[in-house]
């Protein structure tokens, strides 16, 4: 999983302007392991991606969701006001928490949520309880397949004006463009 996310930052244009990258892991519990400041400039980020911690089998997405709207994108933690806020959740298992109450209240607060399942212990109903949209979620059989979307996934993103996050591990990036890429 981490090489993909590595694959797909190294398609966005990162720095203090541009896409700005934060990183969570959710497990049993979900933690931010860098902040939309840490890291601007792509060689760092990409390093540090590299470098990320497996952290175990579970997966509680709504913890997930609450960290994104509660501590990743709010006021005073880089996020910044004409940026686009995108949150890509990739997991490969599901949890029975309740999700819909905090990807809601991502929804309301401007976040565009992106989903991505890998291999069938994940949902495509769970996965759209949280999704922005059905063009928000993405499904995979495995690992393989899960490269085959870079791609289609940063074209995703790109569309978006600029603030994004990359979950299960987690990650998030905030990017800023003239054209607001996120």
């Amino acid at each position: 999983m981490l090489q993909f996310v590595a694959n797909v930052t190294r398609i966005l244009t990162i720095g203090p302007i541009d896409t700005q990258v934060a990183f969570m892991l959710f497990s049993d519990v979900a933690t931010v392991e860098w902040g939309l400041r840490r890291y601007q400039d792509k060689d760092n980020l990409i390093n540090a991606i590299r470098n990320v911690r497996y952290i175990g089998n579970a997966s509680n997405l709504n913890d997930a969701l609450y960290l994104t709207w509660s501590n990743v994108f709010v006021s005073g933690s880089g996020t910044r006001r004409n940026a686009r806020k995108v949150t890509v959740i990739l997991t490969d298992s599901i949890d029975d928490e309740p999700v819909e109450a905090n990807a809601t209240r991502c929804k309301s607060d401007g976040i565009r949520l992106i989903t991505v399942g890998v291999t069938n212990m994940t949902t495509s109903g769970r996965l759209m309880q949280i999704a922005s949209s059905p063009s928000d979620l993405f499904s995979v059989n495995d690992f393989v397949d899960l490269e085959n979307t870079v791609a289609v996934l940063t074209q995703q993103i790109c569309t978006t004006p600029a603030t994004s996050i990359l979950t299960h591990s987690a990650y998030t990036f905030e990017q800023q463009h003239k054209l607001l890429l996120t």
